[in-house]
């Protein structure tokens, strides 16, 4: 009886076991190896938080390109690269390995502008005597200084300012007596030319190599004569107007060193700097003496 139950169980115990090889495992759920997604889903790569560091591309890797810069001086030598940087606005490496980028201009509003130059007012006559300039102060022409300061008025058909300006001018010599013999006492001119003016300046681009420009307005000129005897004790004082028209010529650095006028640019606000070369010529308007001349000067404008 017993051995019949036992072999009873046993056959039960074999069927069960077929039964459970022939029955698939079920799928495992994720995050279990070998789990199934549905079409629409991605398993992503675990993101890495920590701070990555940018290296040099070295030859083998790929730089995108955003466009041309020129690398280099030119004196020794340029060429151009490929550079990520341009999509900034980078344009120019140096030499020296300096990183230049385009800036917008700093605004133009004024400008300063200094000249030098021979001065003689031959038509100016003595009072009392009636020598002339040159008798009592030679013949050699003593120089002028003159300064102005402009404001920027608009720029269209070329550019055009309001000046007003001031200067210098000394000249020596020695008294002379009604008859025309030479007197021992010594003199010193002292004047100084004040000036209202426009200007016209026929620039229509920014790089252009000359620019011309007209200028015209009225002067006032006041003067001291000082004879070294001290007679009269503070010397004699006058004045008189006339009337300046002047034409000219202003050669821009920037096109033989337009970097450094960029940094001037941003590190000062200055925006071009130019020589000048003018030639003017006064008239005699109104007064006791008559300043009248034409002349030569050169010097420096700077705008800012």
């Amino acid at each position: 009886m017993r051995r019949a139950l036992l072999a009873t169980s046993l056959s039960i115990t074999f069927v069960a076991l077929q039964a459970l090889a022939q029955e698939k495992p079920p799928k495992p759920e994720p995050p279990y190896p070998g789990s199934e997604t549905e079409p629409t889903e991605s398993i992503q790569p675990e993101l890495n938080l920590q701070p990555q560091t940018k290296s040099r591309p070295n030859e083998s890797q790929q730089v995108e390109v955003e466009g041309e810069i020129v690398e280099g001086n030119k004196f020794r030598g340029t060429r151009k690269i490929k550079h990520p940087g341009a999509k900034q606005g980078l344009f120019r490496i140096t030499s020296k390995g300096e990183y230049l980028y385009k800036t917008e201009p700093s605004p133009q509003k004024n400008a300063i502008a200094v000249r030098i130059g021979p001065y003689t007012p031959t038509f100016l006559t003595s009072t009392g005597t009636g020598n002339t300039f040159e008798e009592i102060y030679g013949s050699a022409s003593p120089i002028i200084v003159l300064a102005d300061y402009e404001w920027k008025l608009f720029s269209g058909f070329g550019k055009m300012g309001l000046r007003a300006g001031t200067g210098f001018y000394f000249a020596n010599g020695n008294g002379r007596f009604g008859n025309g013999q030479p007197a021992s006492e010594g003199y010193t001119l002292f004047m100084l030319p004040n000036s209202v003016s426009a200007v016209l300046y026929l620039q229509f681009w920014d790089r252009q190599p000359l620019i011309p420009y007209a200028e015209g307005g009225i002067d006032a000129y006041v003067f001291n004569e000082y004879r070294d005897d001290g007679r009269p004790p503070f010397g004699r004082f006058g004045g008189s107007l006339a009337g300046h028209a002047a034409g000219g010529v202003l050669i821009p650095l920037n096109i033989f060193d337009r970097l450094g006028m960029i940094r001037m640019d941003q590190e000062y606000g200055i925006n071009n700097v130019y020589f000048s070369a003018e030639y003017r010529i006064v008239e005699y308007l109104a007064g006791a003496f008559d300043f009248s001349a034409s002349f030569f000067t050169g010097g420096v404008l700077v705008e800012f």
